[in-house]
This record gives C-alpha cells, structure tokens and sequence, in this order.
C-alpha cells in the first residue's frame, strides 16, 4: 500500500481543477437532488446548488494556495505522489465539511446533537464529492496524457528530421573536438573520451555509470563521483541535465514518449528509457532546438 502511494503523480492545478468539481456538484444537487434535496423546490434548491458550487470551487482555490505559500516544499511538483494527491483532496473534502456544518449549525432548529449533526453533514458531503472527484481525476489525467502525447510526438518528429545528419557529423565532430577527462573523486583521470562518443551519465549516490560509444561498441564505466562534478566538465552544448539522475548527449536521442506523469527518451545504445524530471519538460524542446541549430 505505502509503494501505491509513494508513486509519482503529475500535479495538475489549474482553471479545470477548479471549476469542474463546482459544476460537478451543482448538477448534482439540481438534478440528482441526493438525500433530502430533492424535498427543496427548484428554485431554493437551485441557490442551495450554486452556492455549494462556488464554496466547494472556493475551497480547492484557497487549500492550493495556502498550501503552496506555507508548504512549498510538500507542494514541489517533481515530489507529487499519489499519496500527496489523495491528502489534498481530503484536507479539500474535511474544509469543506466544515464549512457546510457551520452554516448549517447556525440555522439549524432539529433535536440532533452537535455530534450527529457533523456526521450527517460528513456524510453527505462525501457522498456528494465522490463523484466531482472522481470526474475531476479522470479528466485530468486524459488532457494531461493528452497534452504529454502531442508533446512527445512533436519533439520525436524533431529528432527523426536531424537524427541522420546529427549521426553524419558525429565523427567530423569527434576529430574536432577535444577529449573530455573524467575523473574520480580522488582527482584520477578514469576516463578520457570525445564528447561524441559518451552516451550518458547515470547517477547513484556517490557513484556515476558512464555508458559510452568506441567504434560501435557501448561500454559502461562506474566513476566514483557525484553527477553534479562530472556535470560541470561536460560543458558543451549537446549535454542536457534532464533528470536529478541522468545527464545524456542530444546526439543520441533517438525517441521522446510521454505520459501522463512523465517524459521518456530513447537513446541509441541504450536499453532503458530516460526519465525527464517534471521541473525539466518544458526544456526539452528548447534543448532540442539549441542541438539543432548548433548541428
């Protein structure tokens, strides 16, 4: 259960977020007229309706906020889980109970206690937000794998119009170039190479996988060092930080997919898709014009 939770998930807030739950429980409550709506005339329960919409629109609105400016750390959206995403929106579903339950007490004249009175009142707003939850949920998640999909086709095509001649120049640039030294923490050189031929970097820890290509053959090298030193010796304009964990060289990206959580690439020689961290997205494409423009 606590793998379910800790699994990344996109961290979507936006105008969508707000205005379908609101919609969401208006139509219900006009139409549906659960529990004892349906005993209000149409028009009471027509405001009765709007004026939930707009507390429960309320309600997202000033959570997110008030949680952005006090937690920001808790809201980083490269941190999201799942677990984040369903705290949310019971700490929205629990301010809301308690906004309902305080106008309701105040106008209240039944014989039910206090306590009775706030789990009717939880009760029925749980019910009632299942479904602008579960409708909110499912929409985000299809215009967001939407959004990443276009995203994603858009830069593969990019690649697939300059990947041939960025693999025609590899070796004109090679002879060019000078070879990059990457050393270990104790300052040894453990590798020497030319930028073209090294593939990417993977980082565990105070360890770095070099995955590199001499005369056709990928090799890998593990460099004891943090990816942040080995970062600053590879200065050229073809390497990317795209990850906390990855560094890898343009020239041998062959392939961008997306999800609704994330960006992939492919890189030739590689086995294992590159992860793009969230915060990293919108960069892509603009690394993958500059590599163009640079080729």
């Amino acid at each position: 259960m606590f793998k379910i939770f800790n699994k990344p998930h996109p961290f979507i807030f936006n105008t969508y977020s707000i205005v379908i739950p609101g919609m969401a429980a208006f139509l219900i409550i006009l139409l549906l007229a659960p529990f004892q709506f349906q005993e209000i005339e149409i028009l009471q329960r027509s405001l009765y309706a709007l004026l939930i919409a707009l507390f429960v629109s309320a309600s997202i609105f000033f959570t997110v906020k008030l949680l952005q400016k006090l937690f920001p750390a808790f809201m980083k959206e490269d941190n999201w889980t799942i677990g984040r995403e369903v705290l949310l929106f019971l700490m929205v579903i629990f301010l809301i109970v308690l906004g309902i339950f305080a106008s309701i007490f105040f106008t209240y004249t039944g014989n039910e206690s206090i306590v009775q009175l706030f789990l009717k009142t939880t009760f029925f707003t749980v019910c009632i937000s299942f479904f602008p939850i579960v409708i909110l949920v499912l929409f985000e998640q299809y215009r967001q794998q939407k959004i990443q999909f276009n995203r994603a086709q858009k830069l593969t095509e990019t690649l697939k119009a300059e990947n041939e001649k960025l693999q025609s120049e590899t070796i004109q640039y090679a002879i060019s170039a000078n070879q990059i030294q990457l050393k270990a923490e104790n300052g040894k050189v453990a590798l020497q190479l030319f930028p073209s031929e090294i593939i990417c970097l993977q980082s565990d820890g105070n360890y770095v996988d070099v995955f590199y290509e001499v005369d056709k053959v990928v090799t890998k090298k593990l460099i004891r060092n943090r990816l942040k030193n080995l970062e600053e010796t590879l200065t050229t304009s073809n390497f990317f930080r795209c990850h906390h964990r990855f560094m890898v060289n343009g020239n041998y990206i062959t392939k961008v997919e997306g999800n609704a959580r994330n960006l992939e690439l492919t890189l030739r020689g590689i086995e294992f898709k590159i992860p793009v961290s969230r915060a990293k997205v919108k960069d892509v494409s603009s690394f993958l014009q500059t590599l163009k423009k640079s080729s």
